[in-house]
């Protein structure tokens, strides 16, 4: 009996080693579009979660927009072994959707590169079903 309170005692440690979740909130400033036209530009509170095992990531976010509602992003990620991603899902409203990025100057869209290359960027997630999209500051 020691022995296996001892295993798992063991097994709990290592799995608490190999993971992580941290939750944050604050306020920053939101753009609603939907099929590509600025609906609004509003100050927003957010309230999210992220974290992070062995084969597995994720980051969920949901933004309290007045006059809009509210607005859940959610993106994860599957790892294999080597650490390659085998597999995506991002949505909005559990909706289908993609990431893509915005100028914070002019909301002009730009590529990943270009996001990649350390310059500032908005993060947006558009609905690939109902075309609305979030873009953060």
């Amino acid at each position: 009996m020691k022995r296996i309170a001892l295993f798992i005692g063991m097994i709990s440690v290592a799995t608490a080693g190999f993971c992580g979740v941290g939750q944050f909130s604050g306020e920053t400033t939101c753009y609603i579009y939907k099929q590509d036209k600025l609906q609004k530009k509003l100050n927003c509170q957010y309230e999210g979660a992220e974290g992070a095992a062995m084969s597995y990531s994720f980051r969920q976010v949901s933004y309290n927009l007045p006059g809009f509602g509210k607005m859940a992003t959610s993106t994860s990620a599957n790892y294999n072994d080597r650490n390659e991603v085998t597999g995506w899902t991002t949505t909005v409203n559990d909706e289908p959707a993609i990431i893509r990025y915005r100028l914070p100057t002019n909301q002009r869209i730009v590529s990943d590169a270009y996001a990649q290359s350390g310059k500032a960027v908005m993060q947006c997630y558009l609905s690939t079903k109902s075309q609305w999209e979030i873009c953060a500051e």
